[in-house]
């Protein structure tokens, strides 16, 4: 009962920082810094020796140094604040696709990223995390959409049916905080389905058909190639609310999106470290939950970008999570804070998110015929191969696929490039795109030489023909959540 009482305090306390001084939310943020940076040093070796030389009381995300994934990885059992959290048994959870939607330990969720940066990260979040993201959710982020009459209720004798378009049979984290609610509520989860982007795209829009959803979420590459599929008309739904999340959205994608489906679209931003960070109001911008996340943009020696200058990267602090504490955390996302207040009148600091972009294949077939597909599909059979450490595939001809890739200590290239290659080309066999080849890069993977940016999917074709129906993609690569 009181942790009920503590949910709906929390609810409550976001709801009523919607209407606050941007001051007074401040004040609550630089008050919950400081706990956590307190609580951090007392129960993580990692930051209690990071944190030794500095003042005893600290309010000023500024004054701490910058983490990154690979660093905090590498310490990760000195990292996390509870003892029984180590890296060895998350391992084995996370590789045990049975426990998806269960609690680590019985009591924390847990889940991975793709490794889009080089090193695949494992995170856990504690029950006041779980809370805290319902709060914002609740109170911000489906408010924002209590307008929205077709995509709440749907058409006549239809209901809401939501269904996420998303990668399943793992512990990434969208599926994870699906199979998470299913399990917590399954009445309230009937009118819910979860596509996995790994099905054949026939398939899929067969199963949207049958299914008509009113509303439809999903990365914004699916549903990109969704909505070519309507637009050929062989996907017959009619949404009234498109939501996407993980990935960046530009606006030219966004209006082609809505004008193709008749409907509004909207984003979400969030990570595996931090699952609410952002929510759409509906005015091209996302309102940065400040309450209880803090974003700082910087260039790439982590000096401040001032508002109006899209950042080279953004350091995270997560300040709902004690398990596993995120404190200036070098995200890799390229962000932009808007000068002036948006013109939803929110108090909270308007943003736009420029570095989760993946190019969507284009292939031609020797009869011609142009085939689109997610680029999910490629990358998560990379993740799911034994022995894989960092992945890269690209496009380079219309018909052809280059991966580059770097193996786990101990294990054999070759080995893994027999297994990986299989599995390319099988998940291209369920596409009908038999007719792509799939080359071997001796080379390891690399950045993007414009952007500096690692990038695990580019299309590099220097004769690449794609209708400009969708703005050209230009940032880095998007994560697996």
């Amino acid at each position: 009962m009181n942790r009920w009482l503590k949910q709906a305090g929390t609810v409550l306390n976001v709801w009523r920082n919607n209407r606050r001084a941007p001051y007074e939310i401040e004040a609550q943020q630089r008050a919950r810094l400081a706990a956590l940076v307190d609580f951090a040093r007392a129960n993580s070796p990692y930051y209690k020796k990071l944190y030794r030389n500095l003042p005893a009381t600290l309010e000023d995300a500024a004054l701490l140094p910058p983490v990154s994934k690979p660093g905090l990885m590498a310490h990760f059992d000195e990292w996390v604040t509870d003892p029984a959290v180590t890296q060895e048994g998350l391992k084995a959870f996370l590789g045990d696709n049975s426990l998806v939607g269960q609690f680590f330990l019985g009591k924390y969720a847990a889940c991975f990223t793709s490794g889009t940066t080089g090193v695949r990260g494992m995170f856990v979040q504690d029950r006041n995390s779980m809370d805290v993201g319902k709060a914002l959710t609740l109170a911000r982020g489906l408010a924002s959409l209590s307008g929205l009459r077709k995509s709440l209720g749907g058409p006549s004798g239809r209901g809401r049916r939501q269904a996420s378009v998303i990668a399943t049979g793992g512990h990434y984290a969208t599926f994870s905080i699906t199979e998470r609610v299913r399990r917590q509520f399954p009445r309230q989860a009937k009118n819910s389905r979860t596509f996995s982007v790994l099905t054949a795209l026939p398939e899929l829009v067969r199963g949207l058909n049958e299914f008509q959803p009113s509303v439809l979420s999903g990365y914004p590459n699916a549903i990109t190639v969704l909505a070519h599929e309507k637009e050929a008309g062989r996907l017959r739904i009619d949404p009234g609310l498109v939501v996407t999340f993980s990935e960046t959205l530009d606006d030219t994608a966004r209006d082609r999106i809505g004008e193709i489906f008749g409907c509004v679209v909207r984003s979400w931003y969030g990570a595996a470290e931090a699952e609410s960070i952002a929510y759409d109001c509906g005015h091209d911008w996302l309102h940065l939950n400040a309450d209880w996340i803090i974003l700082e943009p910087v260039d790439a020696d982590y000096r401040p970008v001032p508002p109006g200058q899209e950042s080279d990267t953004v350091l995270l602090t997560n300040l709902a999570n004690r398990v596993q504490p995120i404190l200036r955390y070098d995200l890799g996302d390229r962000i932009l804070f808007k000068p002036e207040r948006c013109a939803c009148g929110s108090p909270l600091p308007a943003i736009r998110i420029g570095g989760r972009l993946h190019d969507i294949p284009l292939f031609t077939s020797p009869e011609g015929e142009q085939h689109k597909m997610m680029p999910v599909l490629l990358s998560t059979a990379c993740i799911e191969t034994p022995g894989v450490q960092r992945h890269q595939v690209v496009q380079t001809q219309a018909d052809r696929l280059v991966v580059r890739f770097e193996p786990r200590p101990g294990h054999d290239k070759n080995e893994i490039w027999e297994d990986l290659s299989a599995r390319l080309r099988g998940r291209l066999i369920d596409q009908d795109l038999s007719f792509v080849d799939v080359v071997l890069d001796p080379d390891p993977p690399r950045t993007d030489p414009r952007s500096g940016k690692f990038r695990t999917f580019a299309v590099e074709m220097t004769d690449a023909a794609d209708p400009a129906e969708f703005a050209e993609p230009t940032l880095s690569g998007a994560r697996l959540e």
